[in-house]
């Protein structure tokens, strides 16, 4: 239920690992406008293993240069700077910084490539009832009109259903979760896009007046006259700017630049800054993810990037239930691992917006934002036999958003490092990344020769698993699934020594799920998946 990034992330997923799904929302008309801008170097890795990345980078562009101006008169710069701190590409780090991307784009990609599965949204359809037993859920479906259901209704049974429907969405009312957090009453915020002649697309320009408001005018396209226009109050709400004549009076009126000329508006909404959570994100059969588990302000840029790793955990863990391949308390480990993140997460981005709102200028300094460090060492479904984790289960809590940045460890629920320069006996070069896949699990041995053509998975199942060798030598034939670490950089990624044989299991959505020493290990961690 609800067709913005997690719930299509969430379908996208569900279809590629072959489950036949409905999606629907209660929106009439696909959603338009840029809304969240930002992907982060993480969400960029999780792209590429669900197949969307090189569609994804057609609409992408880079983050601009803020400048600010000096008021009245709106024209010279009084401070120039990068909203976050830039980043260098790493073996291990294919994405260096985040990007801009339309939020209207994204769903255009993901909806495109549902479509390759037979798979449409549903367009003015919602929630509106939905009960469970101990085999199925029933979802009450109205046709809505004009934000408005109709007496038109019909019941949909199912096995397990995705609340995906937003902040305002009835999933999270209808299960009864609380939605914990703040509202920012004295503050709010107006964003649109429009097109605006005379303004160079070069930079995201600033114009404010700090603790009372900030102007923003960020270049959807840098070459391109469309503008993402944002005005934020701080201890001012700009409840009556949600209206194009009144929003273009009040920039030319604040910032002096009466010289510009604004066009149509294709998107102008108003909101205040929300903080909440619910107190889980599973009731029964009934889950939620994005946000219709969380919102926050659209400080850190966390928002859309959260909910596609909401999507990412569930789905593959729901997809193995729904094969029987896997227990039903699978499902349980969503919550146990999300809610850590999502907490920390919040904590972060609120402080980010407190400084902002104090300063007036958006500068977001935290190398959590890139995400990169979130992590699940503490869930229960992880194994590691290679290191003696310090930690307790509440230190590693602590750690669920940050992650463990400069300590030179990778351990089992860490996110798996990307590796280049993986060559086949065949001459064939790609890269870990591109052998991970949402549907698989990919297990990934390191040593030998010896070692790599001693394994076997006859005891697991094999439309779930695959397995590659990584060895630093080849034999100059061709020996199937095993590619040579020409650059050393898988070896080095995961920290394997000379003359050791690990073997690493790598979930769906791109955490390590196992880092053992042998199969015997490897099927111990499939034991906790599977059941066995």
């Amino acid at each position: 239920v609800g067709a913005g990034p997690a719930g299509l992330v969430s379908a996208l997923s569900l279809v590629k690992n072959g489950i036949q799904i409905r999606i629907v929302d209660k929106a009439e008309q696909y959603h338009v406008g840029s809304r969240g801008f930002g992907v982060q170097p993480r969400t960029f890795e999780l792209f590429q293993t669900l197949g969307v990345l090189e569609d994804i980078q057609k609409y992408s562009t880079p983050i601009p240069t803020m400048r600010a101006y000096k008021l009245p008169g709106g024209t010279v710069p009084v401070k120039t700077w990068d909203l976050y701190e830039k980043g260098e590409v790493w073996p291990d780090r294919p994405f260096a910084n985040g990007a801009c991307l339309s939020q209207r784009d994204l769903e255009d990609v993901l909806r495109a490539h549902l479509a390759k599965y037979g798979v449409a949204v549903e367009c003015g359809k919602g929630l509106v009832a939905v009960t469970q037993d101990v085999e199925s859920v029933a979802a009450t479906l109205a046709t809505f009109k004009d934000g408005e259901p109709l007496d038109d209704t019909e019941t949909v049974v199912a096995r397990y259903l995705i609340g995906a429907d937003g902040g305002r969405g009835a999933s999270r009312k209808l299960l009864g979760l609380t939605f914990q957090g703040e509202t920012r009453d004295a503050d709010g915020m107006v964003w649109g896009d429009v097109e605006i002649n005379g303004l160079m697309s070069d930079f995201w320009h600033i114009w404010g007046k700090p603790g009372h408001f900030t102007i923003m005018a960020r270049p959807l396209s840098p070459s391109s006259n469309k503008f993402g226009l944002g005005i934020t109050g701080q201890n001012f709400d700009p409840t009556d700017l949600a209206d194009p004549v009144k929003v273009v009076e009040f920039f030319q009126r604040e910032t002096g630049r009466e010289d510009l000329q604004f066009g149509e508006f294709t998107w102008l909404s108003y909101f205040k800054p929300n903080m909440r959570m619910v107190n889980k994100f599973q009731q029964g059969r009934v889950f939620v993810v994005g946000d219709a588990a969380h919102v926050h302000s659209p400080t850190g840029g966390q928002g859309m990037n959260c909910s596609v790793q909401d999507a990412s955990n569930l789905t593959w863990k729901l997809s193995l239930v729904l094969k029987n391949l896997a227990p039903a308390s699978l499902l349980g480990t969503y919550n146990e691992e999300r809610l850590p993140v999502i907490t920390q997460m919040l904590h972060a981005t609120s402080k980010l917006y407190t400084h902002a709102k104090k300063s007036g200028w958006f500068r977001w300094r935290n190398s959590a934002l890139e995400m990169y460090g979130i992590n699940y060492r503490y869930s229960d479904i992880v194994l590691d036999e290679r290191s003696a984790l310090s930690e307790d289960k509440e230190d590693m809590l602590a750690h669920a958003y940050a992650g463990y940045e400069g300590r030179g460890t990778l351990c089992a629920g860490d996110r798996a490092p990307e590796a280049s320069g993986l060559v086949r006996g065949d001459g064939e070069e790609t890269s870990l990344l591109r052998l991970f896949c949402p549907a698989m699990h990919t297990v990934v041995v390191f040593g030998d020769m010896g070692v790599v053509n001693g394994v076997s998975v006859k005891n697991l199942p094999g439309d779930c698993v695959q397995v590659y060798g990584i060895v630093k030598k080849g034999t100059g034939k061709d020996e199937g699934d095993v590619f040579v670490d020409r650059d050393g950089h898988a070896y080095g990624a995961y920290m394997v020594g000379e003359g050791d044989g690990i073997m690493v299991v790598v979930r769906p959505d791109g955490f390590i799920g196992a880092v053992v020493k042998d199969w015997e290990g490897v099927e111990t961690y499939f034991g906790k998946i599977f059941g066995m």
